[in-house]
């Protein structure tokens, strides 16, 4: 009981300023963070179940091996999928037709990595994964063009 005190004290201290800098419980997040955070991340989840890695001990695949990693694939397309329709929207939506459409592309090879992911289509599943690519990668060039760094030439 004396902590509960001491926290309620400690908390009047700050004053009420603190809480109110808290964004409220159902306020959209900041494009940035939606990026960043949520669609960043879940892109990432679902090109790892189409990465190859090559090296000395062989080449490994994060292809889906078992149904539930299966149903996992299809999980995080469909989260891409849904977080595509959430960008067509306010406060995202920026009034620019090329967003839409954008966003529509992304939605429609999302879906395309979910419909793969459901009948266990590894081809399908990475054609869908490079299409996903290719629909952030255009939207970053149109909209946010200091993410795509062009890579170091190779050296000979």
């Amino acid at each position: 009981m004396p902590r509960f005190i001491l926290c309620a004290a400690a908390l009047l201290a700050l004053g009420t300023s603190v809480l109110r800098a808290a964004e409220p419980a159902g306020a959209p997040l900041p494009l940035p963070e939606l990026m960043g955070h949520v669609m960043q991340r879940n892109a990432v989840q679902l090109w790892a179940w189409t990465e190859t890695e090559t090296d000395a001990g062989g080449t490994r695949s994060g292809e889906p091996r078992s149904a539930e990693a299966w149903e996992d694939a299809e999980s995080d397309a469909l989260t891409l999928r849904q977080l595509a329709h959430v960008l067509k929207a306010p406060p995202y939506d920026p009034g620019d037709p090329r967003w839409a459409k954008l966003a529509s592309d992304l939605e429609a090879a999302a879906s395309a990595s979910a419909d793969a992911a459901e009948r266990k289509d590894v081809s399908a599943l990475f054609k869908a994964g490079e299409a996903i690519n290719d629909r952030c990668v255009a939207c970053h060039l149109v909209f946010a063009p200091q993410l795509e760094v062009k890579p170091a030439p190779v050296p000979l």
